[in-house]
This record gives structure tokens, sequence and C-alpha cells, in this order.
């Protein structure tokens, strides 16, 4: 099995004075405190697709090894990005299985990513999802047999909506926490810093 992550910078949040992504965190900025996390995860690469203030984010970050993609389109949706992303592993011709999270989420994932990818090892089901106690959340693996489901998807269509209306698809690996919160606004950054 040959993973990628691919990781996807998808709106430009509320109540931010400047780009979300480049908020400070953690003695960093949120998207280098994000893309750091995804690099201890048991992944072959990283793929990161930016959207929204994808020139300064660029300009402005180290994001390591990860292979960085822009999608001009994204206000389109969030489909859009996931498009280019899937285009980006269509062309390298080397990943099996992909992890799909979001640049906004810096919840640490290394252990959920393992046992996913294990389940994903062990089962038949196309995706494997993490539960978090009683709600599913993210990162998601999904094996290469929907990536054409996924790379035919418009708008604010989401790997998550396909993946709830075909059950069948998926097996889901249950973890006894609750499920982090991505930074949509402010706030939830607030939050976060708190926290830490």
């Amino acid at each position: 099995m040959k993973v990628a992550a691919l990781a996807l910078a998808t709106d430009v949040g509320s109540g931010f004075d400047d780009s979300k992504y480049l908020s400070p965190l953690r003695d960093s900025t949120l998207i280098e405190t994000v893309v750091a996390e995804i690099h201890t995860w048991p992944v072959d690469a990283v793929i990161v697709v930016l959207g929204p203030d994808a020139e300064r984010i660029v300009a402005a970050t180290n994001l390591g090894e990860a292979t960085i993609v822009i999608d001009p389109e994204w206000e389109e949706g969030e489909a859009a990005l996931l498009r280019v992303g899937l285009d980006t592993v269509y062309r390298t011709d080397e990943f099996d299985t992909l992890v799909l999270t979001y640049l906004d989420d810096p919840a640490p994932y290394a252990d959920v990513v393992a046992q996913l990818l294990e389940a994903r090892r062990r089962g038949r089901r196309s995706a494997v999802v993490p539960k978090y106690r009683y709600a599913v959340g993210h990162p998601l693996v999904v094996g290469e047999e929907l990536w054409p489901r996924f790379i035919s998807m418009e708008g604010q269509a989401s790997v998550d909506q396909v993946l709830q209306s075909h059950p069948d698809w998926v097996e889901e690996v249950w973890f006894d926490r609750l499920p982090s919160r991505r930074i949509m606004s402010q706030d939830d950054l607030l939050d976060v810093r708190r926290v830490r």
C-alpha cells in the first residue's frame, strides 16, 4: 500500500484580520503547524492544495517536503480543491491510498491515521473513517477505487457527503475521545491557543 496525505485549504474563515492559514500558532503559523503534524503520519508523501491566499502562504512559510499545488478556482468550493489534488495524485501514478484532511485542523492524528490505515490493509471497504464516540470525523482514508467518484464532484460537494450516501463503502474505527474542531473563525483559533 502506497499512501499520500492530501491536505486541503478550503476557505478564508471568518473574523481574521489576515490570512487564516498564516495566523500564529505554537511558535509558527497555523498551516506550518498542521503540515508539520501531517509529516509525522505514516504516509509516503504529503500533498498540500492551497486555495485562498496561496501565493502569500507559499512566500511566507516552510512546508517541508510537501508537494504544493495551487487551485485558482478554489472559490467554486471544496470539490475544486479535491479535483486538483486528485489530478496531482493521478499524475504521479504512485499511490493507491489517500488520507484526506484539512489544513485548518491542528489536532494530533498520527495514532488515528495509523489505525485507519491498518484497518484499510485488513479490510475490504474502500473508505475507512474515524468515529469519535458518537460522531464521524477526520482524517479519512480512501482507496483509489473511489477516486473517480470524487474527481467528478462539483461545487460544495464533499467526500463526507458521498460516503454518507454509500455506507456500504465505509468501515468505521472507533476512538474513545471527542472529535477535534477545525479552525473556522478567530474564536476557534483563540480556543486552540488556550488549550495548548
